[in-house]
């Protein structure tokens, strides 16, 4: 029996979140709790080397012009510019 382009659509989807899931739960972006978990390694060496993996999994934002007004309680105001997010 040959499946239907609707299946094999369905099946292109469906492989595309699982891929997705999958990058978000192992490749996420960085945490409080994994920069918490840094403050307790003791070794130097590993240390370093967490802090580099924690670094390189944190994203990026750019803003190019424009105002950013940034207060205490977590909000960020960006008006007449362009934001980019990079990792």
């Amino acid at each position: 029996m040959k499946p239907t382009r609707q299946e094999v659509l369905l099946s292109i989807i469906a492989i595309a979140l699982c891929a997705i899931a999958i990058n978000l739960i192992f490749f996420g972006p960085s945490t409080r709790g994994d920069m918490a978990a840094i403050k307790d390694i003791q070794d130097a060496d590993k240390r370093k080397v967490a802090i580099d993996r924690f670094v390189k999994r944190m994203p990026v934002v750019w803003v190019r012009g424009g105002d950013i007004d940034a207060t205490v309680t977590g909000t960020v105001d960006v008006s007449g510019s362009t934001v980019e997010i990079d990792r």
